[in-house]
């Protein structure tokens, strides 16, 4: 379609050859196509076009693209789309494999725009964000690693430590030693080194252990914090075979280990409660004044409405005697000592979404 139908920005004066644009568009790395209210190509460029093998290039103008993806990949796309186009605006990082069997992490925003005769168009850019994703990853594992590495050395120090200031205290309270004055003082600070350096390995254990009573607020990349909860839930969500798909994620200043608790505890719960089908949950961001929105949907029974107020009380007991715990509970209390809190989501989509409110500080 000629980009001179599409209206609703400030073009440059150049937008208006096609040609130009045209080639501009081939020749960038973004995949750059558009869509129209049925979720059908009506465009897409060159980087686009080569995810699909060259003998199928040509066909996939006028389809929806979901015949080549799993069906729970297609069904987030379309979600997707609709969120779009219902919104204005969407965005969400997406796994795709393309025809050379190349795993590609893509950071996908949607955005609507009409057409002189009014008709909407979804103008959609995805970015390839896979070395980004594996850099993340890569410091995830690290971190992981660090931390036992950490735990493990201080392990291994404590005890001699205490054997060294064992000794020192039976060398000071041994009354046939004779040391001189230097000797005396030179005792008393090993022994007080010692003691200090215990002090830093019983610290660096607790530190390992997240066991610090006293909140941390801190800039923390929440795109880290995601990949620390998938990582510390790969094997219930490998189990559930659970579809996790989260947007960008911005710094953000927050107590990262209780956010972390947050996010696993809402993931888990919607796999508790994905019922017999396979658990898809979709994390979105937007900031809205002054506020960072969360919002965890996912693709299971939901939650009536008359249920909503009572399902943040510890030990909530659903309708069919399944039990919540005290997971939402922990949620709400983690969110609160952020100055924000959690609420039910009215979601147009199937399922449950919980929305979470905490200050842009």
């Amino acid at each position: 379609m000629p980009f001179s139908h599409l209206k609703g920005i400030d073009a440059p004066a150049f937008a208006d050859n096609d040609e130009l644009l045209m080639f501009v568009l081939d020749h960038g790395p973004n995949l750059v196509f558009i869509k129209d209210e049925q979720s059908r190509l009506v465009y897409a460029n060159a980087a686009f076009l080569e995810v699909y093998p060259p003998d199928q290039r040509d066909g996939v103008l006028g389809t929806t693209t979901v015949e080549s993806f799993e069906p729970e990949e297609a069904e987030l796309f379309l979600s997707e789309d609709r969120r779009a186009l219902r919104e204005g605006l969407s965005e969400i990082v997406e796994e795709i494999t393309d025809w050379k069997a190349k795993r590609r992490t893509l950071l996908t925003r949607k955005m609507v725009f009409h057409t002189k005769d009014g008709d909407k168009r979804l103008i959609c850019i995805a970015t390839d964000i896979t070395d980004l994703a594996a850099r993340e990853k890569r410091v995830v594992r690290q971190n992981a690693q660090l931390k036992v590495y950490s735990s493990s050395i201080a392990h291994d120090l404590r005890n001699p430590i205490s054997s060294i200031i064992s000794g020192l205290n039976i060398m000071q309270r041994d009354k046939t030693s004779q040391l001189g004055e230097r000797s005396e003082t030179i005792l008393s600070a090993l022994k007080e080194s010692a003691t200090g350096l215990a002090g830093m390995i019983t610290s660096t254990l607790k530190a390992a252990a997240s066991e610090s009573a006293d909140l941390s607020f801190q800039r923390y990349d929440l795109n880290l914090l995601l990949e620390e909860v998938r990582f510390n839930l790969s094997v219930a969500i490998e189990e559930a075979g659970l579809a996790l798909h989260v947007t960008r994620l911005p710094e953000a200043t927050v107590e990262p280990n209780l956010l972390r608790q947050l996010f696993q505890n809402l993931i888990e719960n919607s796999i508790r409660h994905a019922g017999s089908q396979r658990p898809v949950v979709t994390i979105h961001h937007q900031e809205e004044d002054g506020e960072h929105l969360f919002f965890v949907g996912d693709n299971g029974r939901g939650i009536p409405k008359e249920l909503r107020d009572t399902i943040f009380t510890q030990f909530f007991k659903g309708e069919d005697g399944g039990k919540l715990g005290l997971g939402l509970t922990i949620c709400q209390r983690i969110a609160n000592l952020h100055d924000g809190f959690i609420e039910v989501h009215d979601k147009v989509e199937d399922g449950c979404c919980m929305l979470v409110r905490i200050p842009a500080r």
